[in-house]
């Protein structure tokens, strides 16, 4: 048997969590994929994966033997671009997953220009809210703009900073008038964002005397999605505060206006994030570069009004 490859096909299947997705992605019959697991079973003596007709799942003995497989092929492929004394030219299938609100970033453009760059790349982008399981689902990378957890095995890779971007249609503000103060905020309907996994209500955060305010908005709109927010704020519904970078288009094109930008406070940043304890493939390392290249670092909103900075901003 070859032990090097069956524990390349271990690693594949218990990533993609299943034997027909792991022949698909290695270009080997199921079949195949089933029988090099199984000879690396029987090498080892031990049960690596539990078998159902529903799912695979990793024994004890599997999860710490993954790693080590993991780890040692890691180690293979970075001693054979040593030796070559070059990287790897990026090439093969990468599978990236992007938030929905994320399109308005201009990322298609950038994506096309990334793949004039690398011709031999194909490129899978799943477009989603939810939070992937990179490596149970078989994806590379995920661009996102939330917390990732200390404990979650990944690395995040800062893209560029965003901030909490209050804002109303140009025909709200005529007919209800500008808040000046964040108080000014009770005698507006606040659009209200509820996470759809918590389902609590997100409170509003401003910064003001070198702290972060937090602020409850009242309203009579309720949405489980920023993008609705901004959506209903555009179509003159109320006030939504979301991040900067779901609404640079709207307030260029001044279908959005922002208020109170003197008490900007940060979001989360819009980081990307890959597996980590496994070597980096070219095609994911030449993508983080050049998304990390692409947006500036400090985000968009200082390109929208030059100088927030210096007006109290976080």
């Amino acid at each position: 048997m070859d032990q090097l490859h069956c524990m390349q096909v271990f690693v594949r299947v218990v990533e993609h969590g299943a034997f027909v997705r792991a022949a698909d992605d290695l270009g080997l019959s199921p079949a195949s994929v089933t029988a090099a697991v199984s000879q690396l079973e029987k090498r080892l003596g031990i049960r690596l994966l539990n078998r159902t007709t529903r799912r695979l799942s990793l024994t004890e003995e599997g999860g710490a033997y993954y790693q080590d497989c993991v780890r040692i092929l890691g180690q293979i492929a970075e001693a054979e671009d040593n030796l070559t004394g070059m990287q790897r030219l990026p090439k093969g299938r990468l599978r990236v997953s992007i938030a929905q609100s994320f399109e308005a970033m201009a990322f298609f453009p950038l994506l096309h220009e990334f793949m004039t760059l690398h011709p031999d790349l194909s490129v899978d982008v799943i477009v989603t809210d939810r939070a992937v399981n990179l490596v149970e689902e078989g994806i590379d990378c995920a661009l996102r703009g939330s917390d990732i957890p200390a404990d979650a095995p990944l690395v995040a890779r800062k893209v560029m900073k965003a901030r909490w971007l209050t804002c109303a249609a140009p025909g709200y503000l005529e007919t209800y008038g500008t808040p000046q103060s964040i108080d000014a905020l009770d005698d507006h309907n606040c659009i209200r964002f509820v996470s759809p996994s918590s389902g609590r209500g997100r409170e509003w955060y401003f910064y003001r005397d070198r702290a972060v305010v937090n602020h409850q908005p009242n309203g009579s709109l309720c949405v489980n999605s920023l993008d609705a927010a901004a959506s209903a704020a555009a179509a003159g519904i109320g006030l939504a505060q979301v991040p900067d970078v779901l609404v640079c288009k709207q307030v260029m094109e001044n279908r959005l206006v922002p208020v109170l930008t003197q008490f900007i406070a940060l979001a989360q940043p819009v980081v990307l994030v890959y597996p980590q304890n496994r070597y980096l493939p070219a095609r994911v390392r030449a993508f983080a570069e050049f998304i990390e290249n692409a947006y500036p670092a400090e985000g968009w909103w200082m390109r929208i009004e030059p100088g927030v900075g210096s007006k109290g901003a976080l």
